[in-house]
């Protein structure tokens, strides 16, 4: 069985789409999907959805590219619906640091550390969105003294990185950028550390893989993330299948729903 550890099910891209789609999930053994927020307007749609399907989980936060219209209430009614949550909402989410962006990096980094606490007070863990900034991201994590963990999302970068990472309780999201033949440093990372620091996520409809023909990425591609990832793993596949899903299941606890 797998999981899709972060897939945008409440894109529009998959209006119209998703009772078949889910069908299909359910035959090739993806059994379940988290939806990670993206802004304060997703969140109803997001609990919604997640209500109609007893498989689908989610978590609620502001992510970087969305505070062109961010108010400080936000963080007042981010905290107040996560401590009033459904059991099937698992995780702060996505927020972090990026480098892209035109949005200041001190507004960013003051709206990621008021989550980092929202996430350090409801005892929940964080799903990070890190482009070029893994240090400073780091840094804030050990200044705020953050102790929930969580998944650093669409993982790339060195062994050193990841691993400082992992000592700080976080799981690496391994997506469609192992798919391409350019990414020699990350596929060497992601084959050193240890099996227990793996979570498997497609980031669709986003983050398409090597030469696929369709415009749009899918949560059925799943299977050939993990297909490309026990390329460069020693465990077998079935050990590796079991893993990941067990560790996917601990970080945001959904053997406990």
């Amino acid at each position: 069985m797998f999981i899709d550890s972060h897939c945008h099910f409440d894109f529009s891209y998959f209006d119209g789409k998703r009772d078949s789609l889910m069908e299909q999930l359910a035959a090739l053994n993806i059994n379940k999907l988290i939806i990670p927020a993206t802004q304060k307007n997703a969140w109803l749609t997001i609990s919604k959805l997640a209500s109609e399907f007893n498989n689908l989980y989610y978590s609620l936060g502001i992510h970087p590219h969305f505070l062109a219209n961010f108010q400080p209430q936000d963080l007042y009614l981010l905290e107040k619906s996560l401590s009033n949550k459904e059991t099937n909402c698992i995780a702060l989410g996505e927020i972090g640091l990026d480098k892209r962006i035109d949005t200041d990096l001190a507004i960013q980094e003051d709206v990621f550390i008021q989550q980092l606490r929202i996430a350090q007070k409801l005892n929940l863990p964080v799903i990070l969105h890190i482009v070029k900034q893994q240090g400073r991201v780091l840094q804030i994590l050990k200044q705020e003294k953050f102790t929930q963990g969580g998944v650093y999302h669409a993982f790339s970068g060195s062994y050193e990185v990841a691993t400082e990472f992992i000592k700080l309780g976080f799981k690496l999201g391994i997506g469609g950028v192992i798919t391409y033949p350019t990414a020699n440093k990350t596929r060497e990372t992601i084959g050193r550390v240890p099996i227990e620091s793996l979570v498997l996520e497609t980031d669709a409809p986003d983050m398409p893989l090597y030469q696929q023909q369709a415009k749009n990425n899918s949560p059925i591609n799943l299977l050939t993330i993990f297909d490309v990832l026990s390329s460069f793993r020693s465990e077998s596949k079935s050990c590796l299948a079991t893993q990941i899903y067990k560790n996917t299941e601990t970080i945001f606890s959904l053997n406990n729903d």
